[in-house]
């Protein structure tokens, strides 16, 4: 109010001057001028009034105190983040160090059932070694003895041939010639073919000493038979012990690899049946030596897995089976093998 008057009474002093150098038009122009001015200074006065500027202080003490409010709230989630941030990297280091002792334990025990496994593997090796040469040692032994029978059996033909002849020189210069023929028996575990015992006869002569003929070989009895066949013929009846001497005389007899292979594999199939799984085991292991790539030694190798489970030796079992999965994946006998795996 006080610049008002103060205003007023400036102009008032200043008319007389200004009456002397501006028009009325420009003392009109003027007085609105100074109108407006005090219209502005009062919105001025309205609007700066103390009540309103307590009202905005207000206001912003109450932004700013929600905003430190918000501020706390914030910093306490940050904490509170942090503590369970920590937490969880305690707890991760913990079971990085579980499962590191768990993976060390676990190569632990899988080194030592491996190396318990691989002595069981090379005790069973030695053990099939040692039963394979106890039979081939039993199987010379017995060849031997037949050979010393069949030859006491030629020693005794042959004496009483020439007893005979003696006896029937002395008794007539006339005697019509005849053969004689022996007969003598092998044991069952050789196939050697019978010798055929030469018979001495005495026929007359001009100069009245004997002549002495050999009479004509006789063919030893079943030589014209199959012993393989006669073997499966057994097999199929269920006469495996009969069987099984057929099938062992067909491989002394003809020795050769087309028919050693199914034979032998039949030897074995005889050994199973009876439940001599570890002797089937060694019948099987020589088609598998000897003839790694022939289709026979996949059945072999398979059977072989099928008479240690028999055995009770789930373990080996299974290192057999892997074995024929990884030799001969595309067979038949990999198929089978894979499934008896998952079974165990």
């Amino acid at each position: 109010m006080k610049k008002r008057y103060l205003t007023s009474l400036l102009l008032l002093g200043l008319m007389p001057f200004l009456t002397h150098c501006a028009s009325q038009d420009d003392v009109n122009a003027l007085n609105y001028h100074i109108r407006s001015l005090n219209k502005k200074v009062e919105t001025m006065k309205e609007d700066t009034t103390v009540d309103q500027m307590q009202k905005r202080q207000a206001s912003s003490s109450g932004m700013i105190d929600q905003l430190h409010s918000d501020i706390l709230q914030l910093r306490s989630q940050l904490e509170e983040n942090g503590h369970l941030t920590r937490m969880l990297q305690e707890q991760n280091k913990e079971l990085q160090q579980a499962i590191s002792q768990l993976k060390e334990q676990q190569e632990q025990q899988l080194n030592t059932r491996m190396a318990v496994l691989d002595n069981r593997i090379k005790l069973q090796e030695e053990s099939l070694a040692t039963i394979r040469q106890a039979r081939i040692d039993d199987a010379e032994r017995r060849s031997r003895a037949a050979a010393r029978a069949a030859e006491d059996a030629m020693r005794k033909a042959r004496a009483a041939s020439v007893a005979q002849a003696s006896v029937q020189q002395r008794g007539s210069h006339h005697i019509s010639a005849r053969a004689t023929k022996v007969v003598y028996s092998q044991a069952a575990s050789t196939s050697r073919p019978a010798s055929k015992p030469e018979a001495r006869v005495a026929t007359p002569a001009s100069a009245g000493k004997p002549i002495v003929t050999q009479a004509a070989p006789v063919a030893a009895a079943g030589s014209t038979v199959d012993l393989f066949s006669a073997g499966r013929e057994k097999y199929n009846k269920g006469q495996y012990k009969e069987a099984f001497t057929l099938f062992e005389q067909h491989i002394n007899k003809n020795g050769t690899k087309q028919s050693t292979i199914p034979a032998r594999y039949m030897m074995g199939e005889c050994l199973f049946k009876q439940g001599e799984y570890d002797q089937a085991i060694i019948q099987y292991q020589q088609i598998i030596s000897n003839f790694p790539g022939n289709p026979q030694a996949a059945k072999a190798l398979l059977r072989q897995g099928e008479a240690f489970e028999q055995l009770s030796d789930n373990d080996t079992a299974k290192i057999i089976y892997k074995k024929v999965t990884a030799s001969y994946g595309s067979t038949p006998e990999a198929e089978i093998a894979r499934k008896r795996m998952s079974s165990l």
